[in-house]
């Protein structure tokens, strides 16, 4: 796959499971500028499925998803490049 974006940052999360490396990915997400990209690193299977969810809720786009190693020994790493930021609040909006 041939991905012209460079990631700006890595989260290295190998030997941990998707949810203990959720808040320091938030973290970096929060630092980076739209259109910036942030490479992840796990060995836990379902961060692909839990990260693909999350992307599409949070508007950023997974570039690019691999898998590395043997069964006994896999690696999975993602590139994910960060949407357009929101709006907290849109002028004239009543509540």
């Amino acid at each position: 796959m041939n991905i012209e974006v460079a990631a700006k940052q890595t989260l290295d999360n190998r030997g941990s499971n998707c949810a203990a490396g959720f808040v320091k990915l938030l973290d970096i997400m929060e630092d980076l500028a739209p259109g910036e990209a942030l490479t992840i690193l796990s060995t836990d299977p379902a961060a692909k499925r839990e990260l693909s969810d999350w992307v599409k809720r949070a508007g950023h786009t997974l570039l690019q998803a691999e898998k590395s190693g043997p069964l006994w020994k896999r690696e999975y790493h993602f590139l994910i490049q960060k949407g357009a930021e929101k709006p907290d609040s849109i002028e004239g909006e009543t509540k």
